[in-house]
C-alpha cells in the first residue's frame, strides 16, 4: 500500500500546521517519505520508519479529531512517538486500515517468534511471544523457562501504557486464573 496523506505537525508563523507525506506498507515496514522513493537507495535513505508489528494503528472516532478534517488516524510507534495522519477519503483510511492488519498479520507470521527484554520478581528475563507455543519467560541468571502458556490460556491482559504489563492466564485446576505480571 503506497498513498499520500497529510501528518498534523506544530504549526509555527512559517509552517501550515499539515505537511504531505508519502506513507507506504513494505514488508514489516511502515515508510514515511516526505517525496516519493524513486530509487532502491531512497528506500534505505528514509529518516522515518517504523516495524508495523511494533506500532498500533488507531482510527479516529469524531471526538478525538484535532481540526475539521474527518480521516484520521494515530500511529502509536513502540519508540512512544506518535503520528497523527490524515486522508482524502474515508475509502483511503479504511484501505490504510486494511493494509495495515494484512501487513501485520503477514509480518508476524514470517516472524514466528520475538523475545522482550523485562525484568520479573527482580530477575532479568525474556518475555517470548511464538506462534507455535505461545508465551514463555526465560530466567536469565538461572536459564530455566519460569512458566510457558499458550494463547488459549490466556484470560486477558492489562498495562499501565509505560512499564507493567500483567497478563491473566487460566490454568490447572480448571476455573482458576493466574496473574503474571512482567515490569
Amino acid at each position: 500500500m503506497m498513498n499520500w496523506m497529510h501528518e498534523r505537525v506544530s504549526p509555527s508563523l512559517h509552517r501550515p500546521a499539515w505537511k504531505p507525506k508519502f506513507v507506504a506498507l513494505k514488508g514489516p515496514d511502515i515508510y514515511l517519505f516526505d517525496y516519493p522513493p524513486m530509487q532502491t537507495r531512497d528506500w534505505v535513505r528514509c529518516d522515518t520508519v517504523f516495524k508495523v508489528y511494533e506500532c498500533m494503528l488507531q482510527i479516529c472516532k469524531d471526538k478525538e479529531l484535532l481540526d475539521d478534517r474527518q480521516h484520521c488516524c494515530n500511529i502509536l510507534a513502540g519508540t512512544g512517538e506518535k503520528l497523527y495522519l490524515s486522508t482524502e477519503s474515508r475509502a483511503e483510511l479504511l484501505h490504510l486500515e486494511k493494509a495495515w492488519y494484512r501487513t501485520n498479520h503477514s509480518s508476524i507470521t514470517r516472524l514466528k517468534h520475538k523475545t522482550f527484554g523485562c525484568t520479573w520478581r527482580g530477575n532479568l528475563c525474556g518475555l517470548t511471544l511464538d506462534l507455535d507455543s505461545g508465551f514463555s519467560l526465560y530466567d536469565n541468571s538461572t536459564k530455566n523457562f519460569q512458566w510457558t502458556y499458550r494463547f488459549s490460556q490466556l484470560r486477558g491482559s492489562s498495562d499501565d501504557g509505560k512499564t507493567r504489563l500483567k497478563l491473566h492466564f487460566n490454568c490447572d485446576p480448571p476455573g482458576s486464573i493466574e496473574i503474571r505480571v512482567r515490569v
